[in-house]
Formats: structure tokens, sequence, C-alpha cells
């Protein structure tokens, strides 16, 4: 007789969950009065008569959100993220209903966003807390974007992103700063249209860009996928300019402690004067010299084998010596120097730039001021083109809602708040909020005997006609980005090539090419360029002759032979010049000299045939020309 089974049963929800304080169980508490428990101790948390600190963390994780590990978690240590929201439970009028609330439990609390809507979940989990502003939800560089509440969510977290990466006012302290490399932009300025996030945190003292004149119309065809052209004019009288500071540390006490029968400090020969006007007495360039690559730019002297070693420029194009800075511990000889260059980088085709709504786009072309089109009201002409195919698709509006109220702001000398959710926490003057705020901003524009909606008629700078139709113009605040061809170009004419394949190396510092890889080589196959894929994977790459016996196919068994002039001179019936005698190819496997033919091919082929051989795998070639054909 089999024994019965014992009867299973379901276990509910523990009666009790955990509390800890500072990751330690202190009590615990009933599930069912946890909520109203979370709730009282928010009020006191929030009331100042009583002794709860108001950055106490309360994280409450509820038996349906839990999982393994439901409870009331509870925070006090120092140096913790907190933020405030607005506690709506607690009326305004019974006390302070700012909370501060940390990361923990805010995953587990319902925070509405006061921007006219409820988020869809009102009415299935009825919101607990309330930000102060919409705004509370971004980040500092998410609050930098003007109108972001217009824009595609993908084009703001772009702009997130690029607004790391400009060639901004980095700092004030330029002259006194040794940074191993910084951006700096020579001439930036302040957007006419900003948010409350710049003076909040103080963002004039550090500019991102320029207010560039915008005007949206395909012009020519290099202003095609996201391409724009710059006024030349513009960029002459200083737009965008900007330069890159590197700094080298020579520290001679290094290389001293390196070999201790060495005693090296700064200094030039008086023997060689071939440096002179680069280097000065002190072994160090003149501060605003001109370097040219492989050009000395710092002397140093060994007192112990009296020899004198020049460090040279390894860059790709000419710096200037910014400043030098020199260490006076040792006040005998200088040990250690900083040494920093400036680049100049002006704009040019290929440089990126970037508007604050992620409208991203490189240099196509630097037009003159004469081509450029012109305004027939103002004489304007616009400081950059962009192709009005960037809108569509992007759905960018608040680059447009910036151009027509930076145009307003610069008409009537005002800076323009642009703070997202601005226009819906206002009160509605119109049954449609979007349209309030246009109206807003064209009115602005008609005040000034300009069209509403910010369109100009222009004419064409090249034949002086009018354009067939209005152009949409106006400043929008432009960021030069970090990523310039200065910096990336890549060429290759002949160089250095790998001692193994016979293939040119790769690497940008070291002279290198790109790879030309399987895709590259299946599309010019598609193509039929047959001749153009031979010359890029043999004639430009590794073109070698190569000796090939036709009697048994073998590549790797020839070899040279030297030939006896005795044996030469019979067969030619005269005498050999002096040197050397001429030299025979035979087959050592064949043991004759017989059949020797030469074959054109990649020299990877050859190293691949050397590789097979060491795994004992003989390679065999069929000649049409040979004897063994």
């Amino acid at each position: 007789m089999t024994p019965s089974l014992p009867k299973l049963v379901q276990a509910g929800p523990p009666e009790v969950l955990h509390v800890l304080l500072d990751g330690r169980v202190v009590g615990s508490i009933a599930s069912d009065i946890v909520e109203k428990a979370v709730i009282h101790l928010r009020r006191l948390k929030v009331s100042a008569t009583f002794a709860i600190p108001e950055d106490l963390e309360v994280g409450y994780i509820p038996l349906s959100m839990g999982g393994a590990y439901p409870g009331l978690y509870l925070f006090t240590s120092a140096s913790r993220f907190v933020r405030p929201v607005q506690n709506i439970l607690i009326p305004p009028e019974e006390s302070n209903n700012i909370e501060f609330i940390g990361p923990f439990e805010q995953v587990y609390m319902e925070i509405s966003c006061p921007d006219g809507g409820d988020g869809g979940r009102k009415d299935v989990f009825p919101a607990t807390h309330e930000e102060i502003h919409p705004t509370g939800i971004l980040s500092v560089v998410a609050n930098l974007t003007p109108w972001s509440d217009h824009n595609q969510s993908p084009r703001n977290m772009y702009q997130c992103q690029m607004g790391k990466q400009t060639m901004g006012f980095s700092c004030q302290a330029l002259n006194s700063r040794a940074d191993q490399k910084l951006y700096h932009l020579q001439t930036p300025q302040t957007p006419i249209v900003r948010t409350k996030a710049y003076e909040k945190y103080n963002i004039d003292e550090y500019p991102l860009g320029t207010n560039a004149i915008v005007a949206v119309l395909a012009y020519s065809g290099y202003d095609m996928e996201d391409a724009m052209v710059l006024n030349k004019s513009s960029v002459d009288r200083g737009m965008c300019r900007g330069y890159v500071y590197q700094t080298e540390t020579i520290d001679l006490t290094e290389q001293n402690i390196r070999s201790d029968r060495s005693q090296r400090s700064f200094g030039r020969s008086n023997l060689d004067k071939s440096s002179h006007h680069l280097i000065d007495a002190d072994g160090l360039p003149y501060v605003g010299q001109r370097i040219s690559p492989n050009d000395p730019y710092c002397s140093i002297y060994n007192e112990i084998t009296s020899k004198v070693t020049t460090n040279k420029l390894k860059a790709s194009e000419p710096v200037y010596v910014d400043y030098v800075a020199v260490d006076v511990k040792n006040k005998k000889h200088i040990q250690k120097a900083n040494i920093r260059f400036r680049h100049p980088r002006n704009p040019i085709i290929g440089d990126k730039f970037s508007s604050r709504h992620g409208q991203k786009g490189v240099c196509s072309q630097l037009w003159p001021d004469t081509d450029m089109p012109f305004s027939g009201v103002t004489g304007m002409r616009p400081d950059l083109i962009i192709n009005p195919h960037a809108f569509p698709s992007r759905m960018t509006i608040a680059m447009l809602l910036e151009s027509i109220a930076a145009k307003g702001g610069a008409l009537h000398g005002n800076f323009v708040d642009a703070t997202p959710f601005s226009s819906s926490m206002k009160k509605k003057e119109s049954e449609s909020e979007s349209s309030s705020l246009v109206d807003e901003l064209g009115s602005m524009l008609v005040a000034r005997g300009f069209n509403y909606h910010g369109v100009e008629v222009l004419y064409s700078g090249v034949y002086g006609t009018e354009l067939t139709c209005e152009i949409f113009i106006g400043p929008v605040y432009y960021q030069r980005l970090r990523h310039m061809v200065s910096d990336k170009f890549q060429v290759r004419s002949t160089g250095t090539v790998d001692q193994v394949t016979r293939q040119p190396i790769k690497g940008r510092k070291r002279g290198g090419g790109i790879r030309f890889g399987e895709m590259e080589r299946d599309s010019l196959l598609a193509h039929g360029a047959s001749y153009l894929l031979h010359d890029r994977l043999h004639t430009s790459s590794d073109h070698h002759i190569a000796d090939v016996c036709s009697l048994c196919g073998s590549l790797l068994t020839t070899t040279l032979i030297q030939s006896h002039k005795k044996a030469v001179r019979e067969m030619i019936g005269r005498d050999l010049p002096p040197g050397r005698a001429p030299k025979k190819v035979a087959c050592v496997a064949c043991q004759t000299s017989k059949g020797m033919e030469t074959v054109a091919m990649p020299y990877v082929f050859r190293y691949l045939a050397a590789e097979l051989a060491a795994m004992n795998i003989k390679m065999t070639l069929q000649l049409s020309n040979g004897a063994g054909a």
C-alpha cells in the first residue's frame, strides 16, 4: 500500500514586511498597514516640527513589485543623491509640501508631470507626488535645448550627446592650464533663444556656439544629405573659428633615473646653429614660434657625454608655441617643462556642425559672399544654408520656432524664453496651445514689418534674379563640434609595408592605409570592375613576381643559383663585365633549371602556400604556357 502524498497548500503573501534602516533589519510591519505608515512617515518628514531628517529616503517596495525582496527600506546616511518634488497628498496650506526623494524610492513611486497630461496612468495608479516643474525630469544638458517638447525624442537625445562635443569656451583660466588636449572656440556668442537653465547654471560663462543666419533652401547640389554651405566671408570674419591646444610635458628627472650615469638638462648647442631660430638659449622654444612637422622644438644637453639631442614635432600640420612653463624647484638646472602648442582650426570642408535640435551636418562648400543669396529688403546674406529636406522626417519643429523667435528677439533687442513645457504651463489663451505660441512669435515679426511666418524674398547671388519662392530665414544657434577633418583624414600613396605579408600597414599615425575589406571587394565584383579590383588587391597592395616550376607546379621549391663566369663566357662567347655573375633559377625538387616560369601574384598567396606547407599540405600550380601544362 503506497503512502498518500502530503496535502499541498498554496503560500499566500507574508503577513509582515521587514523594515531595514541603512541596510540593517530593525523590525517588521504588518503588510496591511504599511502604506498608511509610509504616508504618515512622509508627512512627518516634510513637517519641520519633528526630529525626522528631511533627506530621509523612504523606499517602500510593495508585494506586487518586490519579487523576493518586498519590504520597507529607510536610508539616512550622508552623501546620497536627493531631488525635490511636491507631495500632493499634503495640502500646501498645512505645511511645506516639498519633499526630497532618492533614487531607490523613486522607482516605486507615482510622480506626475504638470505638463497638461496625466501620462495615461491616472486612473490605474493615482499619483502621490508631482514634479515642481516639468523640466525637473531633464538633465542639465537636456534643459539647454529650447522647446524640446516640440521635437522628436531621438533628436533631443542626439543633442544631449552633441552638446558635450562642442568646441565651446571650456574654461576661463585658459592661460594657466596645461590640459593634454583642449578645444577652444575663438568667438563664441550667447543664444538669443534660451531656456532658464542658461541663467541657472551660468552657461553664458562658457558659451557653446554662434548665432548664425540660416536660410532653408535647396540652393545647389552641395546641400544634399545634411550637408551645408557656409558663407566664406562670415568665416573670414571669425565665425566658428577655433583652436586646439595640446600640451607636452618633458620631465628630465625620469630620464635621469632610468639612466644613472647621465645627467640631462635643457640647453642648446652653440656649434650647430641650424635650430637657433626655433630654440632659445635655455633649450626651450620661443613663445609664438611657428613650428612645422619634423622641426625641433626642444633641446636637451647631456652633461656626461656632452651631446645634445632634440625633440622633433611629430604632428602632421604646423603649430604655434602658445606658452612655455617650467618647474623652478631646481634653480640650478630646469628639469621639467610644459610646452603648449596651438593648432589653428578654421572651418573647412568636412567639419561637423549642429544646431541644438539634433540637426547635424558637415560643411560641403565655403562660398564667397557674392555668390550667396541676399534679401531684397534688408540686403542681408545668410551665414549658412541647409536643405529643407532636413525637416519633414526629423520633425524638429523647435528649430523652426527658434528661427522665428530669434528673428523677433533680434529685432526687439530682447532674449526669448524657450524653456520646455512653458507654453503648456501658461493659461490657455486660445483653443490650441501650439498656435498661441506661434501667434506670439509671429506678432513680434509683424510689429517690425516682417512676414508673420518668418519668410523673405531672396535674390540669387549668382544670377541676380528673384528666387521663385519665399525663403525661410532667421538666426539659429549653431554649434561647431570637435569632429574635424584635420584630425580624421587618412591618405596614403606609398609607405611602410608589413614585413610578413608585404601589404600596407594599418593605422593613421603610422602612415597606413584604409582596409579594402570583403564588402568593398563584393561591391566591385557586383559592378564588374575587374580591373579596379585587380589594382586594389594586387598591383597597389602586395604585387610580387614569383618563380614557379612548371614541371612540378611548386611555388616554394624554386631557388636562385649563381652561374659560373666560365660557363657564361662559353655560352655567350665573350667575357662578362666586372661585377657579379648573372643569376639562374632552378627547382630544388626537380633538380633542374628547365621549365622555370615567372608569375605575377599577390605576395600573400605565396605566404599562404608557406603556411599550408607547414601543415604538410602541398599547393601546386598548373601553368597554361609551361612545360607541365
